[in-house]
C-alpha cells in the first residue's frame, strides 16, 4: 500500500515521502497515529502542491539568507574592553554580545548562528563566521580595542 508521510519515521521514511508499506503496517500503526496518509489520487494532488508551495517559501528563505550575508560581509562591529599590556581581554566578547550589537544596528542574528568556539580574549580584528541558513554562510568583522 502506498502512503505519504506526514511526520518523519525513524528508520522508514522522512516527512514528505511516499512509499510502499505493507498494509497491516498502515493502517493499525501509520494511519492511527497519524504519521501518514493513504496515496489516493487527491492525496497525491494536495501533496504536491504543498510541496510547490514549500519549495517557492525555501527559495524566498535562501534569498533572504543571501541579503543578510551581504548586510554581514559589510558590517563591521566595534568593541571597547579593558585589557593588559599584552592586549590579553580582562573579560571575553561572546556571541551574545555580537549579537547585541549587530541588534543595535538593525540585524538581528540569534547568538547561536555564529560559529566561535571560545568566547574572543584578545585585542584585535577577528573574523567570526555565521552559519545564516542551511547552506548560506557568512563572515562579520569584529574589532576589539584595548583599553589600557
Amino acid at each position: 500500500m502506498k502512503v505519504i508521510f506526514l511526520k518523519n519515521v525513524k528508520g522508514v521514511a522522512n516527512e514528505g515521502d511516499v512509499k510502499d508499506v505493507k498494509e497491516g503496517y498502515a493502517k493499525n500503526f501509520l494511519f492511527k497515529q497519524k504519521l501518514a496518509l493513504e496515496a489516493t489520487p487527491a492525496n497525491m494532488k494536495a501533496h504536491e502542491e504543498k510541496l510547490e508551495s514549500l519549495k517557492e517559501q525555501e527559495k524566498l528563505k535562501i534569498a533572504e539568507a543571501k541579503a543578510l550575508a551581504e548586510k554581514l560581509k559589510a558590517a563591521k562591529i566595534e568593541f571597547n574592553q579593558k585589557a593588559g599590556d599584552t592586549g590579553r581581554l580582562y573579560g571575553a566578547v561572546t556571541s551574545q554580545e555580537i549579537s547585541d550589537a549587530l541588534a543595535k544596528i538593525g540585524i538581528h542574528i540569534d547568538k547561536k548562528l555564529f560559529d566561535i568556539k571560545e568566547p574572543i580574549k584578545e585585542a584585535g580584528t577577528h573574523t567570526v563566521k555565521v552559519n545564516i541558513y542551511k547552506e548560506v554562510k557568512s563572515q562579520l568583522t569584529v574589532v576589539i580595542n584595548a583599553i589600557n
